[in-house]
């Protein structure tokens, strides 16, 4: 398990995707947040902070769920520069075989 965290979750690329999943996971707070600026609406600032403090709380898996989502992103971002290499690479073999 030390070695999977170190090799996956620990890297310097990870940060990034650590940080856009930290993002993600608080979209409630921001829309709360933001509507509340716009309706001056007090309610919705207390249902930003309540969200962020049930969250922030003891025995609440924040910190793996932010780490599965970046996992994720991470995953998804592979998938899609494989595609797209491929993609490149048999377009141009399809071109250089027609030209010749």
């Amino acid at each position: 398990m030390k070695k999977w965290l170190k090799e996956n979750i620990f890297v310097k690329d990870m940060f990034i995707y650590i940080l856009i999943a930290a993002l993600i996971f608080y979209i409630p707070t921001w829309i709360l947040f933001i509507s509340g600026i716009l309706t001056g609406d007090e309610y919705l600032f207390g249902f930003s902070a309540a969200y962020i403090l049930i969250w922030a709380g003891p025995f609440t898996p924040t910190i793996p769920i932010i780490f599965a989502i970046a996992v994720f992103l991470k995953q998804l971002v592979k998938k899609y520069k494989r595609k797209e290499e491929w993609f490149y690479e048999t377009i141009s073999r399809f071109t250089y075989s027609y030209l010749r």
